[in-house]
């Protein structure tokens, strides 16, 4: 290696080695072919598999040793179908974002000049951007605790944080990893810790002093200065952490989620934002925020269900038998099914407090001398060492979507409809009426009316949606009914009332809505930008969901 070279690199920076791409559209891209080669699945699992250095015989140690490898569980990560997903969206993501962004080349030049030219116009990122490339933006949210940061960080240890060509002189980043404003408003925060960031990573880089203290400039001026810097350095992929802090904004948290968006499909950096269910408030404020932060093959990171459909795999169950190895108890104990059960329970399916519970309640074993774990040892250690998590895991096993929106972190993203299909999944395993009557059945109509009567749909509206369902050419059971007789009644426009009054009275006007009508919430929440469901509760609507189950 040339010594030369070596003066230019740093700890955290590698001088690039070329391979040749077999993919039309990489070759010849001195950042893509830069890069190391993608991975297949079994390679992914290894990289992202990691378990503490256990060992049989760590079990006779003394206490406080052992006490010292169950810290070592914090770092414990099995990857499953998710965790290859998600690493090989990233991967797709930074290989098809420098495509047509090759130092020196006239599309390099051309990003730069618009940037120039933009600039001197006093045109700001939002009114410049123009989406002329395929979007290359996506989200990954999901519950707090699922391990969605420690995977990313996991997947982006095998790239080098920089990369230096000593033909065109040029540092590539590529990934740049920033968490978001803690108060969720301010361009200057962002733009600072994308500056600080690169201070630390580029050889000799001021950037922070250049160009944010020197002369103060303003939030537009800075964040020219932001991509003219992100663009000289071909950041690959700019993953933003924690991006439901912009809705801790009182003001401003959908200008920096525009401002980012634009500066990044400016420069064609594609974006990860990474953030809890909270987050899903910010992604859904417009279409544009939704369209960008969807698809490339990231679903919704939810907790592990606490059982499958048959053919399908547990994952929740082979995540605890990897776990359940890792005993340092003197007196290890089998995996039962009251144990797994046990751990559902208090965990609720979620990794880190699966983790944690696990470590916990090994630690009560040793102290307390019974050097065992017991399904009884695990209730008592949720009981008197977890009590923070108490209102949120109760509120999970409750199935409690009003004690549940009490907290942003866990609330569910998904719909009614995807409540009621996790809900099904737990009573198919019991012999339940929700399973074997059908809309043959002279109680059928009766008894969907009645669980939606329960959840505050009007009486009339309950039994015409109810009849609806036995107008199917199918044979529906009265699960299937139930959901079909809600995604009805959930779409206002096509009310099962609404749709008499069209066919039999289409030109009287339409009288107001009964007070117990479930719309009046739908047309509160446009005016006061509520949600629904606060809306539902302010008008005395909300029923518990689990009533509906109440039918035999």
């Amino acid at each position: 290696m040339d010594t030369n070279n070596l003066k230019l690199l740093s700890p955290n920076c590698a001088l690039a080695n070329y391979s040749l791409q077999r993919i039309p559209q990489f070759k010849g891209n001195p950042l893509i072919e830069a890069l190391p080669p993608a991975m297949s699945d079994e390679e992914l699992l290894r990289a992202l598999t990691l378990l503490p250095d256990f060992h049989v015989e760590q079990r006779e140690w003394p206490m406080h040793e052992r006490m010292f490898m169950l810290k070592e569980l914090q770092n414990f990560m099995v990857p499953f179908s998710r965790h290859i997903e998600l690493a090989r969206s990233i991967d797709s993501l930074i290989r098809s974002g420098y495509v047509g962004r090759a130092p020196r080349t006239p599309a390099h030049t051309h990003i730069y000049q618009n940037i120039h030219d933009n600039e001197i116009k006093g045109v700001s990122f939002s009114q410049s951007s123009r989406t002329h490339t395929p979007q290359l933006s996506t989200s990954l949210i999901g519950l707090s605790g699922m391990g969605k940061t420690t995977l990313v960080k996991r997947w982006v240890a095998h790239l080098a944080e920089v990369i230096y060509h000593p033909e065109t002189h040029t540092y590539q980043v590529p990934y740049l990893h920033i968490d978001m404003p803690s108060d969720g408003s301010s361009i200057k925060g962002l733009a600072h810790g994308i500056l600080q960031k690169l201070d630390q990573l580029i050889p000799g880089a001021d950037y922070y002093q250049e160009y944010a203290i020197r002369g103060r400039p303003g939030a537009e001026t800075l964040m020219r200065s932001v991509a003219r810097i992100m663009h000289r350095h071909c950041v690959g992929i700019l993953i933003c952490d924690e991006i439901q802090n912009l809705a801790n904004a009182k003001k401003g948290g959908q200008t920096v989620m525009t401002e980012l968006v634009s500066a990044c499909n400016e420069l064609q950096v594609p974006i990860l934002f990474i953030g809890t269910n909270k987050a899903s408030k910010v992604l859904s404020l417009d279409l544009r925020q939704a369209r960008r932060s969807s698809g490339h093959s990231i679903r919704i990171w939810d907790r592990f269900p606490s059982c499958v459909e048959p053919g399908q795999v547990d994952e929740w169950r082979e995540f605890v038998q990897i776990l359940w190895k890792l005993q340092w108890v003197k007196n290890p104990v089998e995996l039962t099914e009251q144990m797994l059960t046990s751990m559902y329970r208090y965990s609720q399916g979620i990794i880190d407090i699966a983790i944690k519970l696990f470590a916990s309640t090994q630690a009560r074993a040793m102290l307390d001398g019974s050097e065992k774990i017991s399904p009884e040892l695990i209730a008592d250690v949720y009981r008197k060492e977890l009590t923070l998590l108490h209102r949120p895991i109760e509120a999970l096993h409750n199935g409690d979507m009003e004690a549940l929106s009490e907290f942003d972190d866990i609330a569910p993203s998904s719909s009614l409809t995807g409540l009621m299909e996790e809900m099904s999944l737990k009573l198919k395993s019991q012999a339940s009426p929700l399973y074997s009557i059908k809309s043959t059945d002279p109680t059928y109509s009766t008894r969907i009316a009645a669980g939606l009567k329960v959840m505050g749909f009007s009486e009339d509206d309950a039994l015409i949606a109810a009849q609806n369902t036995t107008n199917s050419s199918q044979n529906l059971t009265l699960l299937e009914g139930a959901k079909k007789a809600i995604n009805d009644l959930t779409m206002p426009t096509k009310s099962p009332r609404a749709k008499i009054q069209k066919n039999n009275a289409p030109n009287i006007k339409q009288t107001a809505l009964p007070s117990l009508d479930y719309r009046n919430a739908i047309n509160a929440a446009k005016n006061s930008k509520n949600l629904v469901l606060q809306e539902l509760k302010n008008l005395q609507l909300v029923r518990p969901l689990v009533d509906l189950l109440e039918l035999n």
